[in-house]
C-alpha cells in the first residue's frame, strides 16, 4: 500500500513539475521582483493541486450522484485551467489571483447553497482559503470584499433556516454520506491548504535567501577588484622604489614608500567600510 502511494505521489510530481514547467516557466524567468515570482508560484500551486483534487471529490460526489456537484466541479475545473492559461500568457499575478479567488469563492458557495445550505468545514475551509489567496495576490480591499460576500451569505443562510424557507436540494445529497465523506474530503483541503499556502512562504524564503546570496557575491566581487588594483598599484610603487634604491634616487624612493603606505591606508580602510556599511 505504501509502495503503491509512493508511485502515485511520483507520478503527480511528475505532472507537476512538468506542468510547471510548461505554465509559468519563461514567466518566472522574465520576473525579477521576487515577491511576484512566489505570487505567480502561489497561483499556480493553488490551481494545480485544487484540480487535483476536485477530480477525486468529483468521484465522491459521483458516489452519492450529487448532480449539482457533479455539474459544478468540472465548470471550477474549466475555470482554473482557464487560470492556468492566464498564468502562461503572462496575465498580472494581480488579475489571474482576483479571478481565482472570485471562482473558489462563488461557486462553492452555489454549491452549498443547493446541498441543503451545508456550512460544514469542507465550504469553510476553501472559502478562507479563497480569500487568503485574494489578500496575498490581490490586496487587503478585495479580501475585505470577499468577506464581505461570504458574510451576507452565511446571514441569508441564517435566514433561510429560522425561517423554514424551502429551497432546491441537489438530487442525491444525503446528510449520512456527507457525514462520513467529510473526514476524507476535509483531509484533502488540509493537505491541499499546507503544500498551497506552506509552499508559499518557504517559497518566500528560499528566494530571499537567494538574493541575499547573490549580493553577497557581488559585494565580494566588487572588494576583491578594488584591492586587486590596489594591490598593483603597490606593486608597481615597490619596483619603482626598488630601481630608485638602486640610483640611489632617495627623494623618489621616498615619494614611493609615500604612495605605498597610502595605497595600504586606503585598503585597510576599504575593508573596514565594507564590514560597517
Amino acid at each position: 500500500m505504501a509502495k503503491l502511494f509512493r508511485q502515485g505521489w511520483l507520478f503527480i510530481k511528475s505532472i507537476y513539475l512538468n506542468t510547471e514547467k510548461k505554465v509559468i516557466g519563461n514567466v518566472i524567468l522574465h520576473t525579477e521582483n521576487t515577491y511576484e515570482q512566489a505570487k505567480i508560484k502561489l497561483i499556480f500551486d493553488y490551481a494545480f493541486f485544487y484540480i487535483v483534487m476536485l477530480m477525486s471529490i468529483l468521484f465522491i460526489n459521483m458516489l452519492s450522484q450529487n448532480i449539482v456537484n457533479m455539474l459544478l466541479i468540472p465548470l471550477m475545473i474549466s475555470c482554473l485551467v482557464t487560470c492556468l492559461y492566464l498564468l502562461r500568457k503572462g496575465v498580472p499575478a494581480k488579475k489571474v489571483g482576483l479571478f481565482t479567488s472570485f471562482v473558489t469563492l462563488c461557486i462553492p458557495i452555489i454549491s452549498s447553497l443547493l446541498n441543503n445550505q451545508d456550512l460544514s468545514p469542507k465550504y469553510t475551509m476553501i472559502w478562507v482559503m479563497s480569500i487568503l489567496l485574494c489578500y496575498i495576490t490581490v490586496n487587503l480591499t478585495m479580501a475585505l470584499t470577499w468577506s464581505l460576500i461570504l458574510c451576507s451569505y452565511m446571514v441569508a443562510i441564517a435566514y433561510v433556516k429560522l425561517n423554514n424557507i424551502s429551497i432546491y436540494v441537489s438530487p442525491g445529497y444525503s446528510s449520512a454520506f456527507q457525514y462520513l465523506a467529510n473526514p476524507l474530503i476535509v483531509g484533502m483541503y488540509l493537505l491541499f491548504l499546507i503544500r498551497a499556502m506552506g509552499q508559499y512562504y518557504r517559497n518566500i524564503i528560499s528566494m530571499e535567501q537567494k538574493r541575499t546570496s547573490e549580493r553577497q557575491q557581488q559585494h565580494l566581487s566588487l572588494i576583491n577588484q578594488h584591492l586587486t588594483k590596489q594591490f598593483l598599484l603597490v606593486k608597481g610603487f615597490s619596483r619603482s622604489g626598488k630601481s630608485a634604491f638602486m640610483k640611489g634616487e632617495l627623494e623618489l624612493l621616498e615619494v614611493c614608500f609615500t604612495e605605498i603606505e597610502k595605497q595600504c591606508g586606503t585598503a585597510i580602510d576599504y575593508l573596514n567600510d565594507s564590514k560597517n556599511p
